[in-house]
C-alpha cells in the first residue's frame, strides 16, 4: 500500500515544479514522478496476494466504460488527421493506472479508511499553499499547487464529505481530531480560491448534507455561522466576484468579462459540436477552433482559453459519444454508491461514507458545468473508489448477517446444586 498512498500524495501536485516535472520522453509520453511511482504500483497490485479478509473482487463496469472513453477519443483524434495526442494520452494513462491500481489493492475495510485518510490528509496539505500564497506573499488570487484556483477549489470540494465523515465514524479519537481540524481548513480553502463554481458545489452540498441530516437545526445554525465567519475574515474579493457576474453585453471588470466570455465559450463548444458529432475537432484542439465558431470572444479577452465547462469541453473536442461516455461513467459511479448504502446489513460507517461519496460526487458534477476538469486526478480518484466501496459493503455486510447467524455453542453445563439434608 506504499505505493498507492505515494501515488495518492502527489495527485496534487500534477503541476508543481518539481513534484510535477517531466523527467524524461519513453516516445511520445512524459514521465513524470507520479508515473515512475505508478509503474511499480501496478506491478505490486498485480504480483501480491490478497488479504484473507479480501471483499470479492469489485465490478469492472466503470474500468470498460473509461476504456471506451480513452480510446474512442484518442481514435477520433488519429482519423481526423491531427497529430497523436501525446499529453493528453499521458494523462489518460495515469488514470489507468490509478483506476487498475485502485480495482485490485483497495480491497478490504481498513485498506478503504485508510486511503480516505490520506486523502483527506493530503488534500489538506494541499490547501496550506493557497492559505501561503494569499495571507503570506499577498497575492490577489492564489492558484495553489494545482497552479490553477478552480481545479484547487474542485479538489478541496469533494473532500470535505470526506473529513465530515470522519468526525462521525472514526472510532479512535485521534482520526476524530483529524477530521474536525481538516474539514474547516478545506471548506474555508475553496472561500480562499474565490472559485465561484467551487463555492456554488460546496453550497449544494451543504444542502445535500442538510437534507440527509437528523440534526437539521444544529447544522443549519452551524452553517450560517461559518459563512459570518468566512465572510468576516475571508477575501473580500469573492464577493465581489460573485457580484460581478454578466451575461451579456460588454464586461467592465475581469470578473465580468470573465463570465461573459464563459457564455460565448459554451456557444462556441455547442457550434462544434453541431458540425463535428462525432470524433469532435479533437483532443486539445478547442482552443485552436473556438474563434472560428464565434468571433465574438475575440473582442471579448482576444486570446483563446479552454472551454470552462467539462461537459462542452469534452463533446466540442471528442464529440457527443465521448460525453456520453463520460456521463455514463458518473450515472454509473453515482448509481454505486446509492446502492453500497442500500445493501441490508450494510455497517453504519459503510453507510455513511457511500453517503459521502454520493455528496461529493454531486458537488463534481455541479463544479464541472464551470470547470474543465475532466483530467483532474482528484475527480477520477473518487470514480475509481466507488467500485471498491460497494463491493466491501456487501462483504461487510454478508460477514455481519455470519456472525449474527454463527450458533453461540453448546452452553456450558452446570453442576447441580448439593440438597440440604433434613432431620
Amino acid at each position: 500500500m506504499t505505493f498507492y498512498f505515494l501515488f495518492l500524495f502527489l495527485v496534487p501536485f500534477q503541476h508543481h515544479p518539481v513534484m510535477g516535472a517531466q523527467l524524461f520522453h519513453v516516445g511520445f509520453f512524459p514521465i513524470t514522478p507520479i508515473k515512475l511511482v505508478g509503474i511499480p504500483l501496478v506491478a505490486a497490485a498485480v504480483l501480491l496476494p490478497r488479504p484473507p479478509d479480501a471483499a470479492p473482487r469489485p465490478s469492472a463496469r466503470i474500468l470498460f466504460l473509461f476504456a471506451a472513453f480513452v480510446l474512442f477519443q484518442i481514435l477520433g483524434t488519429t482519423l481526423s488527421s491531427l497529430s497523436f495526442p501525446a499529453d493528453d494520452a499521458s494523462t489518460l494513462f495515469s488514470f489507468a493506472i490509478l483506476m487498475i491500481a485502485t480495482n485490485l489493492l483497495i480491497s478490504t475495510q481498513n485498506r478503504m479508511q485508510m486511503t480516505i485518510r490520506v486523502i483527506v490528509l493530503v488534500e489538506t496539505f494541499a490547501s496550506t499553499w493557497l492559505y501561503k500564497q494569499y495571507y503570506i506573499y499577498h497575492w490577489p488570487r492564489p492558484l495553489g499547487p494545482s497552479a490553477d484556483p478552480n481545479y484547487e477549489a474542485l479538489s478541496l470540494v469533494m473532500t470535505v464529505p470526506l473529513a465530515i465523515w470522519m468526525i462521525r465514524y472514526e472510532q479512535r479519537d485521534l482520526w476524530k481530531w483529524v477530521g474536525r481540524i481538516c474539514s474547516p481548513i478545506l471548506a474555508f480553502a475553496v472561500f480562499v480560491s474565490q472559485s465561484r463554481g467551487g463555492l456554488l458545489a460546496l453550497v449544494v452540498m451543504a444542502a445535500l448534507a442538510w437534507l440527509n441530516s437528523q440534526h437539521k437545526m444544529r447544522l443549519a445554525v452551524g452553517s450560517v455561522v461559518a459563512v459570518a465567519f468566512m465572510l468576516a475574515i475571508g477575501p473580500g474579493q469573492m464577493i465581489k466576484r460573485l457580484q460581478q457576474m454578466q451575461f451579456q453585453g460588454q464586461g467592465q471588470t475581469g470578473a465580468e468579462i470573465s463570465t461573459r466570455a464563459r457564455v460565448e465559450l459554451a456557444r462556441a463548444g455547442l457550434r462544434m459540436m453541431e458540425h463535428h458529432p462525432v470524433f469532435g475537432v479533437g483532443l486539445g484542439q478547442f482552443q485552436s477552433y473556438e474563434f472560428r465558431y464565434n468571433p465574438l470572444l475575440m473582442s471579448l479577452e482576444g486570446h483563446p482559453h479552454i472551454a470552462h465547462d467539462t461537459y462542452v469541453q469534452l463533446g466540442a473536442e471528442g464529440g457527443i459519444p465521448t460525453l456520453a461516455l463520460y456521463l455514463a461513467i458518473l450515472m454509473l459511479t453515482l448509481a454505486t454508491c446509492r446502492s453500497a448504502q442500500k445493501v441490508q446489513g450494510v455497517p453504519d460507517d459503510m453507510a455513511g461514507l457511500a453517503l459521502a461519496f454520493q455528496i461529493g460526487l454531486i458537488g463534481i458534477m455541479v463544479a464541472e458545468v464551470f470547470l474543465t476538469a475532466q483530467y483532474i486526478k482528484e475527480v477520477w480518484v473518487f470514480i475509481s473508489l466507488t467500485p471498491n466501496l460497494y463491493a466491501i459493503s456487501v462483504h461487510a455486510a454478508a460477514m455481519s448477517r455470519k456472525t449474527a447467524s454463527a450458533p453461540t455453542g453448546p452452553a456450558t453445563p452446570v453442576a447441580p446444586r448439593p440438597r440440604l439434608r433434613t432431620g
